[in-house]
């Protein structure tokens, strides 16, 4: 997914959300039909009946002489006292024809409707209903109880007392419909409602497939937000009416039960969806550590403490929802507000607020609109398709990525073994080449014994030797580094003179029309043929630090132009130091971190300097292998200094 596809997903879900937002604003509940509203639109009295003992016609008396009338819907948070309605009907409501009361929500235990003609004397007819009721619901068989009141006889209308009891929230949503318009408004909502839940049953069979064949916790915690349609499905009285007999005591307490694990797993999910376990571990544990809090509440609904529950989980909900948000910004502002990290913290964030904002209005600590449920309804399955979607694509992307690096370790590993094979071919082809530089060397040594070369023979002569001493250290370091792969370079060590070595490794310089050399020990001069001093015998493998030391004069002679190449033998403490040093140009900065590699060479432009990158990686290896070092000392535009550093004792790896 492109930058571009992404900017254009975050639009789509933000428009989605704004228009939620609007819809909820400006349809009322009663969707496209407009019912009469207890509150709002039918003012009522009420009374606590603290008592528990009243009768309807107490009740009737003490709330004819209430003064205070109320035109708020009815909702007086989590308590276990009773409370008394009183409002009026009048005729002129009915239009000669029947209405049709409808209570909700589904929630209220025991619901008692009490009607009679208003002024008169008459016995009061009851109705009864409640998720605890066993008997019949209402009139019309529907979600909600549906009671028919029929048309008043005289034009004063009718009196209703209604008592509401509750072990959940105390809420009173009750609506006065005509008929016809109950029915087209039953059938719209149906419908609506059956394609919500076939799109929470897809949407959730989805997550739980992807769950288990991707063994993502993200998409676990998707799957367990599933829970908040269970609620939906409760509240909108789904599971009392599908399920006849038992459906409405199981739904009695399915209602306590998803109250608590869904708004459990949407901490689990937003913690998860924002990656907290490795942003923010703290903030993982402290809201997976308040989910766990939630999911053991759900030991208050058989010991009927539910509502303290609810506080509780009201208070923690609200300062986990302040830690993440917090935690959100911070995230955000790390990572430079990025797009997808913005649009996976913004949907769980509105869910929790409009989820929180339910809880508070349940405890009538804010006021009670029905927008709020609308919006945590509808926002839960958007919630839910663009969590599902971002989850899927990033664990796709995890996928790629995985892929990736596989087939990165099975290149490399194909490209190590064809290394191998090089250095191997490189070995053998090494090795068949000893036999005829040798033949061409001893030859050449003959023909220079000849008394009757002139000055051109000569000359032709002292190139053929330099190739060929370039084609025998060239043949010397890949057998060294064929070795040194394969563990099997052999040191075989005795005593031997430094100087004399030196001047061995050094007998290139003179082949060159442009360069000599200077030998000191001590800071004292060398002749050539001077016999070496006793002291700097050392016990080495003198074939192999012969190869070390001819490499690192080598490159010495390749980059100076000309002048004289220096080498110094010196004692310092207990170790014998080397010292070569040139009059080139210097290494490049950025190249010095890699001249000790494997085909690595200081200069890449200079097609005068050509060569494959192994000395100074064999001439390292070799002096490590003696227990030593081999280092760059020096560094400058006037040229460079590499030192050898030879322990006096004995500390070598004898095979490597």
């Amino acid at each position: 997914m492109t930058e571009q596809q992404t900017k254009v997903l975050a639009s789509g879900w933000t428009v989605l959300w704004l228009f939620l937002a609007f819809i909820a604003a400006l349809i009322p509940t009663g969707a496209l039909a407009s019912p009469l509203a207890l509150g709002p639109d039918i003012p009522y009295t009420s009374m606590a009946d603290k008592s528990q003992q009243h009768t309807v016609e107490q009740a009737y008396t003490q709330l004819s002489r209430a003064e205070e009338t109320h035109t708020k819907i009815f909702s007086r948070g989590y308590t276990r006292t009773p409370y008394w309605l009183h409002f009026s009907l009048p005729a002129r409501l009915f239009e000669g024809d029947e209405r049709w009361v409808v209570l909700a929500p589904n929630f209220i235990d025991d619901i008692r409707l009490f009607y009679r003609p208003a002024g008169s004397q008459q016995g009061w007819v009851e109705r009864r209903t409640g998720d605890t009721w066993k008997g019949k619901r209402g009139d019309v068989d529907y979600r909600f109880p549906v009671f028919r009141l029929p048309p008043p006889k005289d034009a004063q209308g009718y009196e209703v007392i209604l008592r509401a009891a509750s072990t959940s929230a105390l809420l009173i949503d009750l609506k006065l419909w005509e008929p016809h318009l109950f029915l087209q408004h039953a059938t719209r909502t149906t419908s609506f409602w059956a394609f919500y839940f076939g799109l929470a049953a897809i949407s959730s069979l989805l997550a739980l497939i992807l769950a288990i064949l991707l063994k993502s916790k993200k998409l676990w915690s998707i799957t367990a937000v599933s829970a908040g349609y269970g609620l939906v499905a409760c509240v909108q009285g789904y599971i009392g009416w599908l399920l006849p007999g038992v459906g409405l005591t199981l739904q009695h307490y399915l209602t306590s039960i998803f109250t608590l694990t869904s708004y459990a797993a949407l901490l689990w999910m937003s913690s998860e969806v924002m990656h907290f376990k490795e942003k923010l571990p703290w903030a993982h544990k402290l809201m997976t550590g308040t989910a766990a809090l939630i999911i053991m509440l759900l030991i208050s609904v058989p010991l009927n403490l539910y509502d303290e529950a609810i506080y509780i989980q009201t208070v923690i909900y609200l300062f986990t929802g302040i830690i993440f948000l917090v935690s959100c910004l911070y995230i955000w502002w790390k990572e430079k507000f990025q797009l997808t990290n913005l649009i996976l913290g913004i949907s769980p964030l509105l869910i929790m607020l409009a989820s929180l904002s339910g809880l508070m209005s349940m405890l009538t600590w804010l006021p009670y609109h029905p927008s709020i449920y609308t919006i945590w309804q509808y926002g839960l399955i958007l919630n839910m398709l663009l969590v599902i979607s971002t989850a899927v694509f990033q664990v796709y992307k995890q996928r790629i990525e995985e892929l990736n690096k596989k087939k990165m370790v099975e290149e490399l590993h194909f490209e190590k073994e064809a290394r191998a094979h090089q250095r191997q071919f490189m070995g053998i082809v090494a090795h068949e080449f000893r036999t005829p530089l040798a033949i061409i060397t001893a030859s050449l040594a003959n023909l220079r014994y000849l008394p009757s070369l002139n000055r051109q023979e000569t000359l032709r002569y002292e190139k053929i030797e330099r190739a060929t001493e370039r084609l025998v250290q060239l043949t010397d370091n890949c057998l060294a580094d064929a070795r040194l792969s394969a563990g099997q370079l052999l040191i075989e060590t005795q005593p031997h003179s430094l100087v004399e070595l030196i001047t061995s490794a050094a007998s290139l310089i003179p082949l060159s029309d442009h360069h000599s050399w200077k030998l000191t020990q001590d800071n004292q001069h060398i002749q050539e043929n001077s016999p070496p001093k006793a002291d700097a015998i050392l016990e080495i493998d003198p074939a192999l630090m012969r190869i070390a030391l001819s490499n690192v004069i080598d490159n010495a002679v390749k980059y100076s132009p000309s002048g004289i190449i220096h080498i110094d033998l010196s004692r310092q403490h207990n170790h014998w130091v080397i010292s070569v040093r040139d009059q080139g140009t210097g290494i490049p900065a950025d190249r010095v971190a890699i001249i000790f590699e494997r085909y690595r060479r200081a200069s890449l432009d200079d097609e005068s300097t050509r060569g494959v990158g192994l000395g100074l990686y064999v001439s390292r290896q070799i002096a490590r292998a003696h227990g030593g070092e081999l280092e760059l000392a020096e560094n400058a535009s006037s040229g460079c200094r590499f030192t050898f550093i030879l322990p006096l004792t004995s500390n070598n790896n004898q095979d490597i």
